[in-house]
């Protein structure tokens, strides 16, 4: 989406400006202020005053992640229907479709392969077989993004040197 008489990208690198520094803010604040607050049921266990700040933080940071992702989402399809599928020779249907499927295989896939089995965590077991699952399910899928993205940028970079030879 752009504004008008802005340059173009210019709505986003404000909105991440924005992100980052609020982001540090609630970081600093975090560590900052009354990191050493014992927690009232066990004081062998710090519990950082403005912890329940940063979770909430944390949590509207993923909703409105989620939220913009599903309105790009449904507006690309929107746009997608009258657009044709190649875009300058470039099978841009043919991609967006591989992407899209292989993130659900991936997240699937990854999913299943989780563990599940109890952790302890601070002196306490945790047995919640799906969030154990769900967890694992976003480790292993951003380790196969790290190297597919690794991968990716390797071919790129051999393509063109190899185009640049000749």
């Amino acid at each position: 989406m752009r504004i008008p008489g802005w340059p173009k990208g210019e709505a986003s690198r404000k909105v991440l400006y924005l992100l980052v520094t609020i982001t540090v803010v609630v970081f600093a604040l975090f560590y900052l202020v009354g990191y050493n607050h014992p927690w009232a049921e066990d004081p062998d266990f710090i519990e950082p005053r403005l912890t329940s700040v940063l979770i909430v933080f944390a949590v509207l940071v993923l909703l409105i992640a989620v939220l913009v992702t599903a309105w790009a989402v449904v507006r690309t399809m929107r746009r997608r229907r009258s657009a044709k599928a190649d875009s300058h020779g470039v099978p841009s249907a043919l991609i967006a479709l591989g992407v899209t499927v292989f993130t659900a295989l991936m997240l699937g896939v990854s999913f299943l392969m989780g563990a599940s089995s109890a952790i302890t965590v601070n002196g306490e077991e945790y047995h919640e077989e799906g969030w154990l699952k769900a967890a694992n399910m976003f480790v292993i899928s951003s380790l196969i993004l790290i190297v597919v993205a690794t991968a990716a940028v390797a071919f790129a970079t051999i393509r063109t040197y190899l185009n640049n030879r000749k």
